[in-house]
């Protein structure tokens, strides 16, 4: 299973450098068509925009398996362990329940455009576009769900 997640990690990484750079090159294009030739590119501002959800999606996903989504943490550290320990397991259990929602009702909205096409071209459809809300949902569900394993672990040798 270790390796799957090593794997696992290793893609949305990766994937997240590879839509970064594309990102950077199609805005770039943007720029210099626009400023330098008086001729925009129509479609990299939509792409752009598409691109930059799924960034913030797969990094959210990732920032969920380091631990370092923003936490107010002014009242647990003086609480008790244990109870510091409950309420972290229900933030969770409250979490997945809204990903769950974002991922079913993404699911559908993504269903349901994946024949449009996009408004600037008709290359991408707007599926695609929308598929980073229910993708972006699970991976984030799988990394809380690991964090939750390792807490459990590391407990248990408390």
């Amino acid at each position: 299973m270790e390796k799957f997640f090593k794997l696992y990690d290793s893609w949305i990484e990766k994937a997240i450098a590879v839509l970064m750079g594309f990102l950077i090159i199609s805005l770039f294009a943007q720029v210099i068509s626009r400023y330098a030739f008086n001729f925009p590119i129509m479609w990299t501002d939509e792409i752009g925009r598409y691109t930059f959800i799924w960034i913030v999606y797969l990094g959210s996903a990732a920032a969920f398996k380091n631990k370092s989504h923003l936490i107010v943490d002014v009242f647990t550290p003086k609480m008790p362990h244990k109870l510091q320990i409950r309420l972290n397991r229900f933030f969770h259990a409250v979490i997945i329940l809204f990903l769950f929602l974002v991922f079913k009702y993404g699911l559908q909205y993504t269903i349901n455009n994946m024949g449009n096409p996009a408004y600037s071209t008709n290359v991408i459809s707007l599926g695609i576009a929308y598929a980073s809300v229910p993708v972006g949902a699970l991976l984030m569900i799988i990394n809380i769900l690991r964090a939750i394993s390792e807490d459990m672990k590391t407990e248990g040798k408390e």
